[in-house]
């Protein structure tokens, strides 16, 4: 009886570690397979780095993206995110989102004065978590949607770029 238990609990053990060594051996090597939603992004719009399976990462339009983790707790998120922070969009930073309120996936960006692509990105809201200045999203010349510093909106229409401006 002694000896099944031992062996159960060593086969459990085994199981466990394998579960959670998985993963850090596929990062290793570089074949970890990055989410659709970002997978996507880096075909679209070229010079993006995927930095793990849930966040890539383009460094010359100073842009992110991440995506929720399957296991991921929307509450633990939110009681880690900044004063000064809107939603889920970090101080300092312009922010889309592919849901409303500031909820899914997100791009995000820390410079402003210029206009990003977002690719095969859908935007169904946008946040402004600096002091001053405004964030569009835009299809073509039209204006689908404006947060100014320090709010955000939901965005109605397909959108193909956003545009900050301080």
């Amino acid at each position: 009886m002694k000896r099944t238990i031992t062996t159960a609990m060593i086969g459990a053990a085994l199981l466990i570690a394998g579960a959670f060594a998985a993963p850090a051996a596929a990062a290793a090597d570089g074949s970890v397979q990055p989410d659709p939603q970002i997978a996507a992004m880096l075909e679209s719009i070229p010079g993006g780095t995927a930095v793990d399976a849930y966040h890539a990462v383009w460094p010359e339009l100073d842009m992110e993206m991440s995506v929720a983790t399957p296991k991921r707790d929307a509450a633990a998120t939110r009681s880690s995110a900044s004063i000064a922070s809107v939603g889920a969009c970090a101080t300092g930073k312009v922010c889309a989102f592919s849901l409303s309120g500031t909820n899914g996936a997100k791009l995000s960006w820390g410079t402003c004065n210029t206009s990003f692509p977002v690719g095969t990105f859908t935007v169904r809201s946008i946040a402004d978590a600096r002091s001053t200045g405004y964030v569009q999203a835009k299809y073509g010349t039209t204006v689908r949607a404006t947060a100014y510093a320090g709010s955000w909106t939901n965005v109605y229409g397909s959108v193909s770029r956003i545009t900050c401006v301080s």
